[in-house]
């Protein structure tokens, strides 16, 4: 194995996509723990072709220095090749000590970028589960196979919960000494004393996302069209994405366009997450998503799908409700329960605000800076 050579380890980490979403957002925490180490390190970020640059700006700002590799693209069998000679060129060319990868195809695409260029410290932070039931079989099985190929025995692994690291070692991914548990920093406070932006005379269920496939739109659609006329409640669908058309059509098909809002991308999460009574997040595939970590924060009951880390998050029964992907029926069923139970909504929402210390900004840094350190002092030349 290659050893660090500098007192000042050259850290680059690495993103698919680089937009507005959970992943990206762990990955600033995971780049600002570092930063405001003690310890001094010169940080990077390298990210695919679908970047917002006024967010690498940012980073600028803090003295992060970024670079697009225009080959990296999302599901892209055509230009990963070419993304693992860039990446492997730019490695060897800045010297970089460690590498730490996120996302499914930076992390394959980087970790056989590294063995070409022999770099000392690899570490891939898997965000959710590439792997889902409702993606070709083939697909499945090359990402299974690419996982295994990219890993090695000097690999570390972050995982976001205990399911997601028992399903990746029971997929022959890794042993269980090279996993590190660091659940995803959330500052928490903004949601706890959130005010809400306005008082509905209604219950309101929220969507926070991106609109995209994947996320049970469509599903939780259809369950709000079935309970429509027994209850009043309205929806709001925060996010953008390539579905806000096929949303509003079908919310149109269905009749419940009039109940039914697309509020499009939000910054005033916390409040919107203080005025729901609901969140639902039916998804079939996740990590182990931010947004209910915010939602439980401020005190609202979570509904979602039992996959990735989200049984880690919603404890089923006491701070929301778990179900299976695509049960339609059952997601029907729990929203009508919590529409229409008051003191049911409360009570989850008092135990959903005591169950999230362990997911907190503060705690999620310690832990990066711990794992960083860990790392070096067992490297020879520290």
């Amino acid at each position: 194995m290659a050893q660090v050579d500098t007192n000042t380890p050259r850290v680059l980490h690495l993103i698919t996509r680089f937009l507005g979403g959970g992943a990206e957002t762990t990955t600033i925490n995971a780049l600002d723990a570092l930063r405001t180490s003690s310890r001094e390190y010169d940080l990077r970020l390298g990210t695919g072709e679908s970047h917002d640059p006024d967010r690498l700006a940012r980073l600028e700002e803090d003295g992060i220095d970024t670079v697009v590799f225009k080959s990296i693209r999302h599901y892209n069998p055509f230009t990963a090749a070419v993304a693992v000679i860039s990446v492997a060129r730019y490695l060897q060319r800045e010297q970089i000590d460690i590498l730490h990868t996120h996302s499914t195809e930076a992390g394959i695409i980087g970790r056989f970028a590294s063995r070409l260029v022999n770099v000392p410290v690899v570490i891939h932070e898997i965000h959710g589960d590439p792997i889902t039931p409702d993606r070709n079989r083939m697909l499945n099985a090359v990402i299974c196979w690419l996982e295994r190929a990219a890993t090695t025995e000097d690999t570390n692994f972050i995982d976001k919960s205990n399911n997601i690291k028992q399903t990746f070692l029971e997929r022959g991914i890794g042993t269980p000494s090279q996993y590190t548990t660091i659940y995803h920093g959330v500052k928490l406070e903004r949601f706890r004393t959130a005010n809400p932006i306005h008082d509905c005379d209604v219950p309101v269920v929220l969507f926070v996302g991106r609109l995209s496939e994947g996320k049970g739109l469509s599903d939780l659609l259809t369950a709000v069209s079935r309970i429509k006329n027994k209850t009043q409640f309205r929806l709001l669908i925060a996010g953008d994405g390539p579905l806000s058309g096929e949303i509003e059509t079908q919310a149109e098909s269905l009749e419940i366009d009039d109940i039914v809002e697309l509020l499009g991308y939000r910054e005033d999460i916390p409040a919107l997450m203080a005025s729901a009574d609901i969140l639902a997040l039916p998804s079939y595939r996740e990590g182990t998503p931010r947004v209910i970590t915010e939602a439980l924060a401020a005190g609202t009951p979570v509904i979602s799908t039992a996959i990735a880390g989200i049984p880690d998050q919603v404890s089923d029964g006491e701070t929301g409700f778990l179900i299976e992907p695509g049960e339609i029926d059952v997601l029907t069923d729990r929203i009508q329960k919590l529409l229409t139970n008051v003191e049911l909504r409360r009570e989850m929402g008092k135990q959903a605000v005591k169950s999230v210390a362990k997911f907190s900004e503060k705690e999620a840094q310690e832990r990066y800076r711990d794992l960083y350190t860990d790392i070096l002092n067992n490297n020879s030349d520290y």
